[in-house]
């Protein structure tokens, strides 16, 4: 198993999030979440709605509902109290049993907001170069058009006399 979580747990619980929750290897060999708040605690790493919902209440495991945060890329927890609380539309983590399966091993849908750096203006653009291996070396792209330079000697002429 990697050492690294999955993309999706790294997206759906990035370092500093409000949750609490860090993405963490159990002793029986499973990525799980682990809410270090107050109490912490251990919840599958898989999202349960619809039918694994039904499969959930039924195997009557603890659940906590996930509430995700409209304006921002983050998600809230709720405590369920049994069947109170459960709605059939929301999204739930089941609690991590070593001995027993996850209801559900489904990744979250975390939305990508687009946003990269690479993405910024005026950041530079680079290309690989051949035969290196190192992933941050490249080439910088002189992209010079972007800017309203000439792009040959003879242009170059012209524009200066």
């Amino acid at each position: 198993m990697s050492r690294k979580p999955p993309q999706w747990m790294r997206r759906f619980a990035p370092e500093g999030n409000p949750a609490h929750l860090f993405p963490v290897v159990c002793s029986c060999g499973r990525w799980i979440f682990s809410e270090r708040d107050v109490v912490w605690q251990s919840w599958d790493a898989g999202i349960i709605e619809g039918d694994d919902l039904v499969t959930a209440i039924i195997l009557d495991r603890p659940l906590i509902r996930i509430r995700h945060v409209s304006h921002m890329d983050i998600v809230r927890l709720e405590t369920v109290a049994g069947p109170l609380g459960i709605s059939p539309d929301g999204q739930y983590l089941g609690a991590h049993e070593c001995g027993l399966m996850p209801v559900s091993v489904k990744p979250a849908d975390v939305g990508d907001n687009g946003f990269h750096y690479s993405t910024l203006p005026g950041f530079p653009k680079t290309r690989p170069v051949p035969g290196n291996s190192d992933p941050w070396a490249g080439l910088p792209v002189n992209d010079l058009s972007d800017f309203g330079w000439p792009q040959s000697e003879e242009n170059e002429q012209q524009t200066l006399f």
